[in-house]
């Protein structure tokens, strides 16, 4: 593992879940995830660490003590993995349009598309969702800052409306074409 709590790339991610289908076995329970946040980006290589996987999918059982016993035996949070995300999850998304990454026995991980992560970052909107949403842009559909702005309000409906919203998300897209052409160079 990384540094005592963090998970630094995709092969951690995958032992951890393999040991929690093995816990799953166990309990003689399933769970299903839809991995969203910094846990997508380090399975996507987006990013270089994260502290916990978030699932935009609530959990149907109680999966507390899988998750503590196995977060223990690593110096993870007994929360390392949490359905927290779930509220942030975008009206009309469909979880089954998500692509199956991983599938043990009674474990089976998704994640949605970039788009949808750009959205959910873009309702987020931390210092680290900012710099997350500039790795995202290259990745989504969206052409303009106007069509992430249009699926972001089809999105979250009752989010209230901010006129500075198609300028952030202008920045966004600015410095990821900065970065971009960084790269390039």
């Amino acid at each position: 593992m990384a540094s005592v709590g963090l998970l630094g790339d995709r092969h951690e991610l995958e032992a951890l879940f393999d040991e929690l289908a093995a816990e799953l076995h166990r309990l003689e329970t399933s769970a299903e995830i839809v991995m969203v946040g910094g846990s997508w980006m380090l399975w996507h290589a987006k990013r270089l660490a994260t502290r916990d996987v978030d699932s935009a999918r609530r959990f149907a059982t109680d999966l507390s003590q899988a998750i503590a016993r196995v977060g223990a035996r690593h110096e993870l949070s007994p929360h390392w993995l949490n359905d927290n995300a779930a509220a942030y999850w975008p009206t009309g998304a469909s979880y089954d349009e998500c692509e199956l990454v991983y599938e043990r026995g009674p474990l089976r991980v998704r994640t949605p598309s970039a788009d949808i992560m750009f959205v959910m970052k873009l309702c987020r909107a931390s210092p680290q969702d900012r710099e997350d949403m500039i790795s995202l842009w290259p990745f989504c559909t969206f052409t303009t800052a106007e069509d992430a702005v249009q699926a972001f309000r089809g999105s979250y409906p009752n989010e209230s409306d901010d006129e500075y919203l198609a300028d952030y998300v202008g920045e966004i897209v600015t410095a990821a074409n900065r970065a971009a052409h960084s790269a390039e160079q």
